[in-house]
């Protein structure tokens, strides 16, 4: 299998696991483990094995991993964290802005959002209605960084990493800094480290 294969392949999987969980997320996590490995291998970045090898065990039943879900991104507030690009991205770049957060981070549909939104308009994708306030939202990223890899050059693929694909490091250290469930910390990791390893196809695409 050539490696851009594998690659599609580990971003759909960790698209899915950003979705909240089913009885068939359950029952694929076995086979989903073994696929990682192999393609990790195959694409020779370093991501342990480690990592990710307990998932089946962490994750339990849907019903519990459910309840990790919700835990890790819904409530308490106060713990949870938000895979969306926005929260880790100064609101606007724009210096005529007039809102006083305009240069903070925390806050949702921000330049990103709004780029992201257009870039699916442009290619006449439809956001899906639950994330009309969230399209920079991880898992959607990584699905549009399949539908990338599969439609157009590098040269376009190296732009939407660069421009956003580089924060998850951020958003996993804040995972474990909450000590959400161990399941999801993991699965962030996991994310985090990939993305930092796969960024290097693209450092001398201009």
């Amino acid at each position: 299998m050539e490696k851009t294969a594998y690659r599609k392949g580990v971003l759909a999987i960790l698209a899915e696991l950003l979705q909240e969980p089913t009885d068939d997320t359950v029952g694929e996590l076995p086979a989903m483990v073994k696929y990682l490995h192999e393609a990790f291998a195959a694409l020779e970045y370093p991501v342990p094995l480690l990592a990710y090898s307990d998932w089946p065990k962490l994750a339990g039943g849907r019903e519990a991993l459910a309840l990790a879900y919700n835990q890790s991104f819904v409530f308490p507030p106060e713990t949870r964290v938000v895979p969306v690009e926005s929260i880790y991205r100064q609101w606007t770049s724009d210096s005529s802005a007039q809102v006083p957060f305009a240069k903070e981070k925390g806050y949702l549909m921000s330049d990103a959002a709004l780029h992201m939104k257009a870039l699916y308009e442009s290619y006449g994708l439809e956001l899906p209605p639950a994330f009309s306030a969230t399209p920079d939202h991880l898992g959607l990223e990584l699905e549009f960084a399949v539908f990338l890899l599969e439609n157009e050059a590098a040269e376009r693929q190296a732009v939407f990493w660069r421009e956003h694909l580089d924060w998850v490091d951020e958003l996993a250290d804040e995972a474990e800094k909450n000590g959400i469930p161990a399941f999801y910390r993991q699965v962030l990791k996991v994310i985090a480290a990939f993305l930092r390893a796969d960024r290097e196809n693209y450092e001398q695409v201009k």
